[in-house]
């Protein structure tokens, strides 16, 4: 699907150029160019950033393609990786930005951009790959415990805290979400992406077992004791019954708005939709941890980067300078994202006018700031989170959790040997 949002086609570069004087612009060249970027964002997601960037960069167009996510990899290898210039720009998901750089596939930013201040640090982290940065952070991300005030009610519980210094542990969840379950509560608490890396990453930092990857890039060990603990606890929601198996990422915020669970751990951008359910009176409160754990949250989200092999470099790194950094493009960008947005200015002033549950932006910005962590940062990523994924789901639907790790680890690490 393509789209384009510029909507005056100057006749010759004369005209292009007069035009941009008049307003105050420069083009980057006397001729005009038409930027190609591929991204899995809605076209509605990304028509304030294009349409105010082609404003006031009058001899640049912005041709957006948007494309499902689940293809987003399989087209920049095709197109990015065969050595063509098209597309310009794409949306660089972050724990995958080691492996597209290796493959040559981003082009390193360092030279083009200042000192980057402002930014989220994750999100920087996240886009760096041996001191260099190859992608702008656009968005950032973290992960709530929501929770229906009426299910509590019912059982007697008490609201969770919103202050993280009174974060209920994963133990005290489990058992409060069983008496919800008793009193009346369809479920008594499960995760949104039930059975992603993403999501369940902080199960493994707190209980003791780390992301699963290091020292070295192509160094795994998912079989550790704090592994085995963390999808032992995970196994044991769904034996007992306290989450429901069968029902897929895409399905599981349904459940919570629907007011069937009780507790439910999920990111910010489900705010708008929960905010709208039907008879839904919900709170939010930090993410949980391990009893004498570590207090781990995800996140990492978009990164937008430049094809190398680009016929339009500086056209394009100054579009995504624009998206990313400059304050009025940063938050013309965030309008049209559910996510966080990864600068900092942009971020207060985004929640200034989403703040749908009063505190929720301190807590996402105190989480950012003090318990977050980043996916690993390695080359092997995409064989990673693909064989955790299938390690997951068959966990929740009753396999031995160390039996089904250590199957994950080994098919990764034959993986890992044919790179």
């Amino acid at each position: 699907m393509k789209m384009s949002l510029s909507n005056t086609r100057w006749g010759t570069s004369l005209c292009a150029a007069a035009f941009a004087l008049a307003a105050g612009a420069t083009p980057v060249s006397a001729d005009d160019i038409t930027l190609t970027f591929v991204g899995p964002e809605a076209p509605s997601a990304m028509e304030g950033v294009i349409a105010l960037f082609e404003e006031k960069n009058p001899g640049i167009k912005v041709n957006y393609e948007n494309v499902p996510f689940n293809d987003l990899n399989s087209i920049i290898q095709t197109r990015v990786g065969a050595g063509d210039p098209d597309p310009d720009i794409y949306t660089a998901d972050q724990p995958r930005i080691a492996a597209l750089v290796e493959r040559g596939q981003l082009l390193d930013l360092s030279p083009h951009v200042d000192k980057v201040e402002g930014v989220i640090q994750s999100s920087i982290d996240a886009s760096t790959v041996d001191g260099k940065l190859y992608a702008l952070p656009i968005s950032t991300s973290s992960q709530l415990l929501y929770y229906n005030k009426g299910l509590l009610e019912a059982a007697g519980l008490d609201m969770p805290s919103i202050d993280p210094a009174d974060r209920m542990t994963w133990e005290e969840v489990r058992e409060a979400g069983a008496k919800a379950q008793e009193a009346g509560a369809d479920f008594g608490f499960m995760w949104d992406q039930i059975n992603r890396y993403y999501q369940l990453q902080p199960l493994a930092e707190s209980a003791g077992g780390g992301s699963g990857i290091g020292p070295g890039q192509l160094d795994i060990d998912v079989t550790s004791d704090g592994w085995v603990k963390a999808m032992t606890f995970y196994a044991s929601a769904f034996e007992d019954g306290l989450a429901p198996r069968g029902v897929q990422p895409g399905q599981t915020p349904s459940v919570f708005a629907n007011g069937k669970v009780a507790y439910f751990v999920g990111g910010p951008w489900w705010l708008p939709m929960f905010g709208g359910a039907d008879g839904l009176e919900f709170g939010v409160a930090p993410h949980p941890y391990f009893e004498g754990g570590e207090q781990v949250t995800p996140t990492g989200a978009w990164s937008w980067g430049v094809n190398p092999n680009s016929d339009n470099v500086d056209a394009a790194v100054k579009f995504v300078k624009f998206a990313a950094l400059d304050p009025e493009g940063a938050l013309a960008t965030a309008k049209g994202f559910p996510l966080p947005p990864a600068n900092e200015s942009t971020f207060d002033a985004y929640y200034a006018q989403n703040q749908t549950v009063e505190g929720v932006a301190d807590l996402i910005k105190s989480e950012l700031a003090n318990t977050s962590r980043i996916r690993p940062r390695t080359t092997g990523y995409v064989e990673f989170e693909e064989f955790m994924g299938k390690a997951f789901e068959d966990i929740r639907n009753g396999a031995d959790p160390a039996d089904a790790l250590g199957t994950a680890q080994s098919s990764i690490e034959r993986a890992w040997s044919r790179n």
